[in-house]
């Protein structure tokens, strides 16, 4: 796999491609250059120790995918687990297929970006960063510069601040910076949150605590599987190759996600009964579903949250976890005061309260020495943004596996870099044509189409989006897998700077 080095720390190297993240998506770019983009020089640089992103950095008990690797996964890298898998054994996967496809020796660990620079007259990037091992710093310049840090912030999760905090005796956790050896045996928990972390965390915990109390502002969504695939084992069972039954499960997956996707956005309120009556299938009779499982948003406006063989359920049927729909108060040395007059009674706190998205991985970019402010610029297919020279963001899909957009933008992008090589061109950049200067403009992912918390905290920090579908963050994947590819690259968004 690959280790740090490989980066000169003497005379400033040159890159045509720098890659910034090695998770999931990072990983996507730097296989789909090298062997869509032969030749050119590349490095995959990541702050953190080694690869995995999400999947290094959570490590709370029971944290899994909550889409299936199938798609989750890559089109290029069969997967022969369960459908849902541990992030043991998604990090297991990323590193065979870096070792697999020989990108190890791109890989840069421990290399934290801080500032990157475009110069007009030079016609590239500069960038600065640390080595957070030693706390050297280092320079490179790359012609393009490729942000797959994903959407978030991996080193800190989002915490509210309620009324009361510092007075709690108890302690604090956060799933995005689980302790090694939290002492959780006999306590009462109180996990505040209710989206996929909890819904996986919640099970893992349960039998090992006093007793586990959810407090949730407002329900969620929650979709119930087992964690089979009938028809990848019965394949494997006729010993077809893993390549085949990786590609016909993945197809198979697609469409009932796209079945799925399209029931939620043509009939949101027989969706929505369906999937609350799919919860109180599972619960004790006479459960308080209206209270704790009927969500107040449709079913495509935020995720939905995927329950594997029905453990949540089963520990709240059990008596181990209950249900509070309520806000805080206050905190009390002993615990939660709820708006509605309830106490809580709490040792340990686990705040399964989000994140924060990052704009552009907290890079301070800079354009021929002017500060670059995000939100000034529009998005171009959700990957480029106006007046930003060489530079994408590898943003994948909210609404189905990241991976499945992801995947598209890689190929977009290499088909882009190697029509500027065929055209000799220096730089591209994303530009509004005279027909899109008085467009309305709205906010990168509006409020209509996804509103979880985290996108709505960020929502004026990033981008904006069109009313032109090439000015737009598409959230259906289905009709961008077709677009894509075949997107026109003189369609007079993007204007090429020819070397002369």
């Amino acid at each position: 796999m690959g280790d740090n080095g490989g980066s000169s720390r003497g005379d400033c190297e040159h890159l045509d491609v720098l890659i910034i993240g090695a998770g999931i998506s990072g990983i996507n770019a730097a296989y789909h250059l090298s062997t869509q983009c032969p030749g050119r020089s590349f490095a995959v640089v990541e702050s953190l120790e080694s690869f995995g992103g999400t999947w290094l950095t959570h490590t709370y008990p029971g944290v899994r995918s909550d889409t299936e690797i199938y798609t989750l996964g890559y089109s290029f890298k069969p997967w022969t687990g369960a459908p849902y898998a541990s992030g043991e054994a998604i990090r297991t996967y990323l590193g065979e297929t870096i070792d697999e496809f020989g990108l190890g020796d791109h890989f840069r660990y421990q290399h934290k970006i801080t500032e990157a620079s475009w110069s007009t007259a030079e016609q590239r990037w500069t960038i600065s960063g640390t080595h957070t091992d030693t706390g050297e710093a280092f320079t490179l310049t790359a012609g393009f510069v490729w942000m797959c840090h994903g959407y978030y912030r991996q080193e800190k999760g989002h915490t509210p601040s309620w009324p009361g905090m510092e007075t709690f005796s108890g302690s604090w956790i956060h799933p995005q910076s689980w302790p090694a050896n939290p002492d959780l045996a006999g306590k009462d928990v109180v996990v505040i949150g209710s989206g996929a972390t909890a819904a996986t965390l919640v099970p893992a915990i349960a039998e090992e605590c006093a007793h586990v109390t959810i407090l949730q502002r407002s329900p969620t969504y929650y979709f119930q599987s087992p964690n089979v695939d009938e028809l990848a084992d019965m394949l494997r069972g006729l010993a077809i190759d893993d390549e085949w039954i990786h590609e016909i499960t993945r197809r198979k997956s697609m469409a009932e996600m796209q079945a799925l996707t399209e029931i939620q956005g043509t009939h949101p309120e027989l969706s929505k009964a369906g999937l609350v009556q799919m919860v109180a299938a599972q619960l004790p009779e006479g459960y308080d579903v209206e209270t704790h499982f009927t969500p107040r948003h449709l079913p495509h406006e935020q995720r939905i949250c995927r329950i594997l063989d029905g453990d949540l359920f089963r520990q709240i049927s059990a008596g181990r976890v209950t249900m509070v729909t309520d806000e805080v108060k206050t905190f009390t040395p002993e615990g939660i005061i709820t708006q509605g007059g309830e106490t809580i009674a709490a040792d340990v706190v686990i705040t399964a309260t989000g994140f924060d998205l990052t704009v552009l991985g907290d890079v301070a970019f800079s354009i021929d020495g002017d500060p670059l402010v995000f939100s000034d610029c529009v998005t171009y297919r959700g990957m480029m943004f106006t007046g930003v020279p060489n530079m994408a963001w590898t943003f994948g899909a909210l609404r189905v596996s990241w991976t499945m957009r992801a995947d598209l933008v890689s190929q977009y992008l290499c088909r882009l870099l190697n029509e500027m090589e065929s055209r000799g061109a220096t730089s591209v950049v994303a530009q509004l044509r005279t027909e899109d200067l008085d467009m309305e403009l709205d906010a990168f992912i509006g409020s209509a189409q996804f509103n979880p918390g985290y996108v709505q905290r960020s929502r004026d920090l990033m981008a904006r989006s069109g009313s032109v579908p090439e000015w737009q963050l598409s959230l259906d994947y289905w009709t961008e897998r077709e677009v894509l590819p075949m997107a026109s690259l003189d369609d007079g968004c993007l204007v090429f700077a020819i070397d002369s």
